[in-house]
């Protein structure tokens, strides 16, 4: 057999052990279903969750933990014959694409802040990391503002109003205020305002484009606790972007008894006097080690001169700094998309899979 290359069937059967009594009898021949995938188990079988049933399959599919796929049914006897169609929410090569392209020229979020728009300045100077300013909300500002879930908060406004839990009056005021405080909500409202220059659409539709490629990436993330997010970063000369990368470490519920439970954060900027630098933290309950990379000697030595400050600050915050080095990087560690790689190849398999 070629080495890397894995042939397998399209087939999946849920066996008669992997169903109790009842389950899936609604399922009729050729209906199409969407599963997510629980589990991969070995010797050729898989736990799927199929319209809040988990039931096992037998199938030589390579099937990733958290992967969803769409499924026909093929046959409905004392074994239930799965075909799969394809999979679902998976980020193509286009998308992947347009964020490396994003990464590369750093410039899209610039664009948009730099139009003629009070309303999204406003809310990126909300947003925005400040220099010499702490800010503890920094981040669930930055979730909760930069468009990243703006379709979720849109569906629970819509779900309350729908299930009765909230006053339907208030619907409408709850939607404004979403579109109103939020990156991507800001951005699909103005465009719809007349008049606009074809260039100021152009800025905002690139904006939206690379946003959902955004969202992709990181729900298929959200399996493994690996989330991207971009950051913009106030300055005198204006807006900077920075990327931040969280590794929570899967998606088990976190437990605070618990003492391993490692949170790994990496970010990158570009620093207006100390040009770009990336820094990769560990955190153990709260003890922190890392290192930063910077793009040479001086700038390395110069921060690495800073460290006693950063240890007394953060210990005015009961968090203890370890260890932290302070280096020069190599080129391709300080690329505009060397995260988005990092997390794209956690994805990857390394094997081309071949289903017939």
């Amino acid at each position: 057999m070629i080495g890397g290359i894995h042939i397998s069937s399209s087939e999946l059967v849920i066996q008669k052990d992997g169903l109790k009594k009842n389950n899936l009898a609604s399922l009729s021949k050729n209906q199409l279903i969407v599963a997510k995938v629980m589990k991969s188990l070995p010797h050729g079988k898989a736990l799927l969750q199929i319209g809040g049933q988990v039931v096992l399959v037998r199938t030589n599919l390579l099937l990733e933990t958290g992967e969803e796929v769409q499924l026909r049914v093929q046959e409905k006897n004392d074994d239930i014959v799965l075909k799969l169609i394809a999979p679902v929410q998976k980020t193509t090569s286009h998308q992947v694409s347009s964020l490396v392209r994003f990464f590369s020229k750093n410039d899209l979020l610039s664009d948009l802040s730099k139009l003629d728009i009070p309303a999204i300045k406003k809310l990126m100077h909300e947003m925005a990391l400040k220099s010499e300013i702490s800010d503890s909300q920094f981040l669930p500002k930055l979730i909760e503002k930069s468009g990243l879930q703006f379709e979720k908060k849109i569906e629970q406004i819509l779900q309350q109003s729908l299930s009765g839990t909230g006053i339907k009056s208030d619907t409408k005021t709850k939607l404004k205020i979403a579109l109103n405080q939020d990156l991507k909500g800001i951005v699909l409202n103005e465009l719809t305002a007349t008049g606009r220059e074809a260039a100021v659409t152009k800025t905002m539709t690139s904006f939206l484009e690379t946003m959902e490629n955004f969202q992709q990436l990181n729900h298929q993330g959200s399996e493994t606790g690996r989330h991207l997010l971009p950051f913009p970063v106030f300055s005198e000369s204006g807006f900077r972007f920075g990327q931040l990368l969280i590794d929570t470490g899967g998606n088990k519920p976190f437990d605070e008894k618990k003492t391993d439970k490692v949170i790994q954060i990496s970010f990158l900027l570009d620093m207006s006097n100390l040009g770009p630098l990336r820094a990769d933290f560990s955190i153990l309950k709260k003890a922190i080690t890392g290192k930063f990379l910077l793009a040479d000697q001086k700038t390395a030595a110069y921060i690495k001169s800073k460290i006693p400050d950063l240890r007394q600050r953060l210990a005015k915050i009961d968090y203890e700094l370890k260890s932290i080095e302070c280096d020069t990087a190599k080129i391709e560690e300080l690329e505009q998309n060397c995260l988005l790689e990092s997390l794209a190849k956690s994805h990857d398999n390394n094997v081309l899979n071949i289903i017939v």
